[in-house]
């Protein structure tokens, strides 16, 4: 492991029970202020990496190293919310760490269900934070499809504290469908398909057009071009002429490329 990296899986095979593996053979460093996108569809093994890093699933071959701790919140968020007020879910100093960490140190009597669907993904994520470092913050952060429900305010306003949250030196990894969100987000994505890592590079190469996964500026404007909206609107402004859009490739053993991890 290098000086910087908080994770580090060495051809880590997890599954459940005795059935086919969920991932298989799986390399992935994640360095101090990384922010990756785990991107892929139904199946290809995203939430079973996270439950890897986090330890709550045990590899039946290979290994795991996460030094520095972990914070998990789950598909369902609402699962970890029980109290009536925001301040009962977190009492006591590491709670107010944990809730101004994620920007809701002035929401401590509100109703957790009358938060906003952003406000409790961070609400989640603060209680998953809490008590897992001293600071209130782990070094690493996961998060498992946080915007399912979203509209498009709201993922702003969730894509911003993460950013904040990055920036104090925790790595976030955030598995999701929403490919537009990732690339808004992430600078790095990790592309699955089959339980395997079939891509692993900077957000504007693995997004850019040519992969199952494409935003749809990509898919617009073609390979190897703008992945946001901002930057296609840039893009024409300038007048370019968008790039031919090739084949694309779909997730799965045999589509593995040459360099992925």
């Amino acid at each position: 492991m290098s000086s910087r990296s908080l994770i580090r899986l060495e051809r880590v095979t997890c599954g459940y029970d005795r059935g086919t593996p969920a991932i298989e053979d799986v390399d992935l460093a994640v360095d101090r202020g990384d922010f990756i996108g785990i991107v892929g569809p139904s199946g290809s093994g995203k939430t079973t990496l996270l439950r890897a890093i986090a330890g709550l699933v045990a590899p039946r071959r290979g290994k795991v190293e996460a030094p520095d701790g972990w914070a998990m919140v789950p598909q369902a968020p609402g699962d970890l919310l029980i109290r009536e007020r925001v301040s009962e879910e977190l009492p006591g100093a590491v709670g107010e760490r944990a809730l101004a960490a994620v920007g809701l140190s002035g929401a401590l009597d509100a109703d957790p269900r009358d938060l906003s669907g952003g406000e409790r993904q961070r609400l989640a994520l603060a209680i998953a934070m809490a008590g897992r470092a001293e600071s209130g913050l782990p070094g690493l952060i996961c998060l498992d499809e946080p915007t399912r429900g979203m509209d498009t305010a709201r993922k702003h306003e969730l894509a911003v504290r993460l950013r904040e949250l990055a920036a104090d030196g925790p790595a976030v990894l955030v598995a999701t469908h929403d490919v537009e969100f990732a690339a808004t987000l992430a600078e790095r994505v990790v592309l699955m398909g089959e339980g395997e890592v079939l891509a692993d590079g900077p957000a504007e190469e693995i997004l850019s057009g040519g992969w199952y996964f494409a935003t749809e500026v990509a898919r617009a404007l073609g390979a190897g071009g703008p992945i946001t909206p901002e930057q296609g609107a840039a893009m024409l402004t300038r007048g370019e002429r968008p790039a031919q859009l090739p084949m694309e490739r779909t997730p799965g053993r045999s589509a593995k490329v040459e360099g992925g991890d």
